[in-house]
């Protein structure tokens, strides 16, 4: 008779430590551990940690637990044992150089895989994202039912349930309540709300007396909002907002509520300003909560979040007593190109539209405070507040790169304000073009303009910055430019003798080292979907890739066979360049490649920035590999001249429809607007049957172009 072994069912359950390895990141590493624990059964949390050194994590039953409860005959119990089983299980992550290694350093459990990955306290918490949505879908007024449907929406696997979603509901409101309780000086609210521009509040609104219900529908709130949505279409015609760009925020003028007192609509964050209405603009106490969000759109709408220049909008209405603020993007096309990065402030009178400006006359002279600008607009706070301090008569400031804040004690100033500088920035624009002094009565030629550049450059010099004389420059008209990589920017010689035989050398190991990452599993998902098309179209070099069931060296060989196929053919799949990014992201990261750019490329971008202009990248390479190709240049990282990447995810280079959904995207008022610098013939017409100002390359190793084509051509980006 067969004996069974009494361990057989105990290691059939075992659960096994998760496999180890080197990671690139640590978030990366904690991953790694916690998606394996959990199809084994188990769960980690983060026992000790340093950030920059090492991760230690345990199972999530390790421990003890510890009784808080008195004892007594009165006293309550605890009901339910505890989940802690004092497991033993600990793994370990370290930082060796820029590489994270896990180690193991207790394997075992003392306890039943999980059936369940509720059971976990962990799983059961929701992401910030998702609770940021929560939050906002019950200031709208949904139902937890509703909430817990569009979270699963957008995360099928969701494992928590509408009890979980309660919970957060009676947080808010936990925080409304706290709210509610702020420091008052006269009844009147007090405390400007700075770093959490979200907070919410349906307190009374600024100490009034009134329901915030009833004073948030009534007519002075409704009026203001549509107002509002009125402005940022007309702004967005003149230039001033163009795209999801700009901002703007106005007080509900109301006769029976203080005006330091008064609400505040403010816009939404990454909204088409063109297309908004009432509905979508966010109404704000005097201290910054917010009282009245957007309604939730249905998927697959982002949910709305209020502007980032919130913090901003409501500290220049603390100094400045301000009715109306405006944020425009449009404006700093106009005068950017007049800034040199000494200058810090803008300068100008005798000039006819001065007279719009609060406290200004002809014969007054302009100034504009200018600040450098910052990764996120709430950093800005200090500087603006600085700037508003040192100019008290100001009512704008310029952001470096940013774009423009005007302000004014009612929507109607805003706005003839908004105006006028706008035809002053323009006017002096077009001065500095003539060579005339646009800070003198007479507007003489320039000389040396009162060290308005912070030297004694002049207009010539200026001009004639790069190896090209002025009678050769290409002055463009146009505020966008987008740049092909190769044969534009970078030398054909470089991808077909450097990227392409590094990537056909390098596909197999790098399939083979991380054939179970999800990055390389949906690489191949993409190429086999390709293939799949090659095939019915009889292209014959095409390889059928076998499925995952067949084994894993018989799906690399084929996708070896594909890719060397494609290279071969110089296709532009989009399967290929994403499967191709990822290996070339190895050879950068590992120096054993170096991007290529000519020589001009670096002191173009440069120029083009300091000239207010936005720069993006169109090519046929995925956008992670075009960003590898100018961080890692041989003149060192360029990304900071460049605004975007756009690849074939948005079409084909030779389609004219591409172009199109790229002047859409990058918030173009008019496709002569953009400026398209390629070597290909095909993308030129492509290009400018969309509308685009057009230029062809000319580079050494492009290919020849069609005689009489029609076109404009450099052989230097300088020469723009």
């Amino acid at each position: 008779m067969e004996v069974q072994d009494p361990n057989e069912h105990t290691q059939e359950k075992k659960m096994l430590p998760p496999p180890v390895g080197i990671f690139q990141t640590r978030e990366e590493l904690i991953k790694h551990v916690r998606d394996f624990a959990l199809i084994q059964g188990y769960m980690v949390s983060i026992r000790d940690s340093s950030k920059d050194r090492y991760v230690t994590m345990a199972c999530d039953r390790g421990g003890v637990y510890r009784k808080r409860l008195k004892t007594g005959e009165n006293l309550r119990k605890r009901k339910v044992a505890s989940r802690l089983t004092n497991c033993p299980f600990e793994i370990v992550g370290k930082k060796d150089d820029d590489v994270w290694m896990l180690s193991i350093k207790n394997g075992e459990h003392n306890h039943e895989a999980s059936t369940d990955t509720s059971d976990h306290p962990s799983c059961r918490h929701f992401s910030e994202e998702e609770v940021k949505t929560i939050r906002e879908m019950t200031v709208a007024g949904k139902r937890p039912r509703q909430i817990l449907k569009a979270l699963r929406q957008r995360n099928p696997n969701l494992v928590l349930d509408s009890r979980n979603v309660y919970n957060v509901k009676a947080k808010i409101r936990r925080e409304i309540i706290s709210g509610a309780k702020m420091d008052t000086a006269d009844g009147v609210a007090t405390g400007l709300t700075t770093t959490s521009p979200e907070r919410i509040t349906m307190s009374g609104v600024g100490g009034t007396g009134l329901s915030s219900q009833t004073h948030l529908e009534s007519k002075e709130v409704t009026d203001t909002r549509s107002l509002a949505a009125e402005l940022f279409r007309h702004f967005y015609t003149l230039g001033w907002v163009s795209g999801t760009g700009g901002s703007i925020a106005m007080r509900v003028h109301d006769d029976a509520v203080p005006k330091p007192s008064q609400l505040i609509v403010t816009s939404p964050s990454g909204a088409q300003k063109e297309r908004m209405v009432a509905e979508d603009l966010y109404v704000l106490s005097s201290n910054g909560f917010i009282l009245l969000a957007p309604p939730l759109k249905p998927y697959p709408h982002k949910p709305p979040t209020c502007t980032d220049c919130a913090p901003l909008f409501m500290k220049v209405f603390e100094m400045c007593n301000a009715g109306a603020v405006i944020h425009s993007h449009g404006m700093e096309s106009c005068i950017v190109t007049m800034i040199n990065p000494f200058l810090k402030e803008f300068r100008i009178t005798h000039m006819e539209m001065i007279k719009g400006i609060q406290g200004h006359s002809y014969n007054d002279e302009l100034v504009v405070p200018i600040i450098e600008n910052t990764a996120h607009e709430g950093d800005l706070m200090e500087s603006l507040a600085e700037a508003i301090s040192t100019y008290p008569k100001t009512t704008a400031v310029l952001v470096r790169n940013h774009g423009v804040f005007i302000w004014g004690d009612s929507w109607i100033s805003a706005k003839t304000q908004a105006e006028c500088y706008h035809y002053l920035f323009d006017a002096a624009i077009k001065l500095r073009h003539l060579g005339l002094d646009w800070t003198t009565p007479s507007h003489g030629p320039i000389r040396a303009v009162n060290g308005f550049w912070g030297s004694s450059a002049n207009f010539n010099r200026a001009q004639k910055a790069g190896p090209l004389s002025s009678d050769y420059m290409i002055e463009p008209s146009q505020h966008f430019i987008l740049l092909d990589t190769e044969g534009t920017t970078t030398p054909i010689s470089f991808f077909t003798h450097v990227l392409f035989p590094y990537v056909h050398d390098n596909v197999g190991k790098h399939l083979a080292a991380t054939y179970d990452s999800e990055e390389t599993q949906n690489d191949i998902s993409l190429l086999r979907s390709q293939i799949e098309d090659d095939l019915e179209q009889g292209i014959t070099c095409a390889v059928p890739i076998p499925p995952d069931y067949i084994g894993k060296e018989s799906v690399i060989a084929s996708v070896v066979a594909n890719v060397a196929a494609m290279i071969r053919d110089d296709r532009k799949a989009t399967a290929l360049m994403q499967l191709q990014s990822h290996i070339c992201r190895t050879g950068f990261q590992r120096n054993q490649l170096v991007g290529l750019v000519f020589d001009d490329v670096a002191g173009a971008l440069e120029r083009w920035q300091n000239s207010g202009i936005k720069v993006y990248i169109y090519s046929s390479d995925s956008r992670e590999a075009q960003q590898l190709l100018f961080a890692n240049s041989n003149y060192g990282d360029l990304r900071k001249y460049l605004c975007g990447y756009f690849d074939t995810t948005v079409g084909n280079n030779k389609d004219t429809h591409s172009y199109l959904e790229i002047l859409r995207m990058v918030g173009a008022d008019r496709p002569s607007d953009m400026l398209f610098v390629t070597d290909v013939f095909q993308e030129a017409v492509a290009a400018r049957a969309a509308g685009l100002e057009v230029i062809l390359s000319i580079r050494p190793g492009n290919a020849p172009l069609p005689q009489n084509h029609g076109f404009r051509t450099i052989q230097c980006l300088l020469e723009i």
